[in-house]
């Protein structure tokens, strides 16, 4: 069942002023603020577009805190939503694709708050932004990469590309691998935030604004020291962290008698 067409025109006008005050504060405050207030500006503004996307956003595990130095972030990707709900519990700086700096404000917005656009296809970008990457953790700044490359319906973790994670190991970094499940109200999972395959920013924005209401479970697993394994063993090792929880929480949502709870605790240690 869809919402009214009355509750996704007015989802819709709050969204576009919301997306305005983005702006405004991209512009004009946030230069201004010093890093603290800049964190907490990100948080605010992205809780707020959740909350008007009907997105309730519930966190798992330890969450490394406002400000967690010289940290990379690596989480699954299902949708542009992603950053926006990572950003309402851990303001970091993220590297997204080229494409999302041409969005009409959304890219001017996330150009101004620090995200670090790369296109993949030049190998030779990679080894700019993976440059730049490293200054930001030696400057003490938050990464979150999506290593998937792409995104996906969210019901499995694609392989992850190692190439984004050669920064970590030079600045011994402290690596969280963030887990990212959508749910709809009767607590199945929900594909309505998959930003998939064609699909273009509007026909997303039209699909969540539709949905009667969202949950977004945020978990974060065990923190890995990028000093202990090479670029491929440290994405091996946050994929199968990421894994577990995705495919344990699949399972729990189709068989919710299994457990209690839907979230259980994440594990210390992924299967071998």
């Amino acid at each position: 069942m869809k919402t009214s067409r009355l509750i996704q025109a007015w989802r819709f006008a709050r969204l576009t002023l919301h997306l305005l005050t983005g702006l405004l504060e991209a512009t004009v405050f946030f230069p201004r603020r010093n890093a603290m207030g800049r964190a907490r500006a990100i948080v605010r503004w992205s809780s707020r577009l959740c909350r008007i996307l009907g997105v309730e956003v519930r966190v798992h595990g330890s969450p490394p805190g406002l400000m967690p130095h010289n940290t990379i972030l690596v989480a699954n990707h299902i949708s542009w939503l992603d950053i926006f709900v990572m950003n309402s519990s851990t303001p970091s700086r993220f590297v997204a694709k080229a494409e999302v700096r041409d969005w009409p404000v959304a890219g001017w917005i996330a150009h101004r708050t620090g995200t670090l656009f790369v296109t993949r296809e030049r190998r030779h970008d990679t080894v700019r932004v993976n440059r730049l990457i490293s200054a930001a953790l030696t400057g003490g700044d938050c990464i979150a990469v999506f290593p998937e490359g792409s995104t996906t319906e969210g019901d499995d973790v694609a392989n992850f590309n190692a190439s984004l994670l050669q920064p970590a190991i030079e600045a011994a970094a402290q690596v969280i691998p963030v887990a990212l499940c959508y749910y709809d109200r009767d607590g199945h999972r929900s594909k309505a935030a998959a930003y998939v395959g064609e699909m273009s920013l509007l026909e997303s924005l039209l699909l969540l604004v539709a949905e009667p209401g969202l949950t977004a479970e945020l978990s974060y697993c065990p923190s890995l020291a990028a000093g202990e394994w090479n670029r491929r063993e440290l994405a091996t090792q946050a994929h199968l962290h990421i894994r577990e929880v995705v495919r344990r929480r699949e399972l729990i949502a189709n068989h919710p008698s299994l457990l209690d709870e839907r979230a259980p605790e994440i594990s210390g240690h992924p299967p071998a």
